[in-house]
Order: C-alpha cells, then sequence, then structure tokens
C-alpha cells in the first residue's frame, strides 16, 4: 500500500463538481437508492472513509473522512464498527483504497461493510476484495450516480459489484437480490488472521 501517494493532492476532488477536474467518477455519488439496500443489511452506517458534506447528506454515516481528515491516515475505529464505501475510482486512488480497507477489515476494526466498486475482475484490487468477501451483488444493470448538485449522471460504461463483509450473508442476499445476481464466498481459514 502506498498510503504516501493519497494526499490531499490527490484526493482534492473528491466531492468536487464534475468537470472540475479530470477525474469525474471519482466525484460520483451513490444514489439513495443504494444506501437504503445498504442499510437494510447493516442497520447503520458508522463510518463512510472517502466521501464528503455533500455525499454525506445522503449515506448519512455518523462519520466520514473527507479531504482534510484523509482515510489512509485515520485510525477508523476504537471498537469495530460498519462500513460504507464508494471508493474514489481513479487508478492513483483506487488500489491504496481497497488496500486500507482489507487492512481495517483484517485488524477486526470493522464489524460489517458494503463496498461498491467497478467489476474490473481482473485488477488486483478486485481480486484482493473477492478474497475476503462473504457474498458479492454483481449488479444487473449500470448504476446511474448522482452529481454533487444531485442530478443525475449520465455516461457510466461500467457495471458494478457491492462486495459485503460480514456475518449476514442471508440477509444481504434478500435485500441485493432485487438489484442483481448475488453470490456467496467461502473463505478459507487461512485467509483469516
Amino acid at each position: 500500500m502506498k498510503a504516501n501517494k493519497a494526499d490531499k493532492q490527490m484526493l482534492a476532488y473528491i466531492g468536487a463538481k464534475p468537470g472540475s477536474v479530470k477525474r469525474d467518477s471519482d466525484s460520483w455519488f451513490t444514489p439513495s437508492y443504494y444506501i437504503e439496500l445498504s442499510r437494510q443489511v447493516m442497520g447503520t452506517i458508522d463510518l463512510d472513509p472517502f466521501s464528503s458534506s455533500t455525499a454525506n447528506e445522503v449515506v448519512n454515516a455518523s462519520r466520514f473522512f473527507d479531504i482534510k481528515q484523509n482515510a489512509f491516515k485515520q485510525k477508523w475505529f476504537k471498537k469495530p464498527g460498519t462500513v460504507f464505501m464508494n471508493p474514489p475510482y481513479g487508478r492513483d486512488l483506487i488500489k491504496p483504497s481497497i488496500e486500507v480497507f482489507v487492512k481495517h477489515l483484517l485488524e477486526n476494526s470493522i464489524s460489517e461493510a458494503i463496498v461498491l466498486v467497478n467489476n474490473a475482475t481482473e485488477t488486483k484490487w478486485f481480486q484482493l476484495l473477492l478474497k475476503h468477501t462473504s457474498s458479492a451483488c454483481f449488479v444487473s444493470k449500470r448504476i446511474s450516480f448522482d452529481s454533487p448538485d444531485g442530478k443525475n449522471v449520465s455516461g457510466n460504461t461500467r457495471g458494478q459489484v457491492f462486495f459485503y463483509f460480514g456475518p449476514n450473508t442471508k440477509l444481504f442476499e434478500q435485500t441485493f437480490s432485487e438489484v442483481g445476481i448475488v453470490m456467496h464466498h467461502q473463505i478459507p481459514k487461512d485467509h483469516i488472521k
């Protein structure tokens, strides 16, 4: 993990208006419908680690990290909590974002989590999530994300996956099967700390 690359300059566009920076997809917010599905599974969202005050108006996490807090340099929890994460998708950020998430997961500081990413199955970061997930929902259609001004963003060219980490795999399947195919993953014992 190269957290040193995740400085303020790299994180500056999270929550910025699309078009104002070159990596527009890093500023796309998860529509409220999918946040509510996540809440149905986890109950509450304690932390959204890659966010902004605008995005948190929908996510309504108890805590969120924006550019100033810098998720790469934070202790996420004192006691285990729930995470919803739609990380920045830019090449320089997606891999370290996933790596820092998995680090906290393996430290047992995360009780449950839902992570939304593109279905880039060939990437190392996707394989890392897949290695540790309990279940995954491959969304049946591309998600139309929201812009910071609340408008629907057109032009999403990739499909998405919701990864679930936690014990409530049946509830995740019941809830997310309305938006895609849910698959379960039996985690080998040697992958668990």
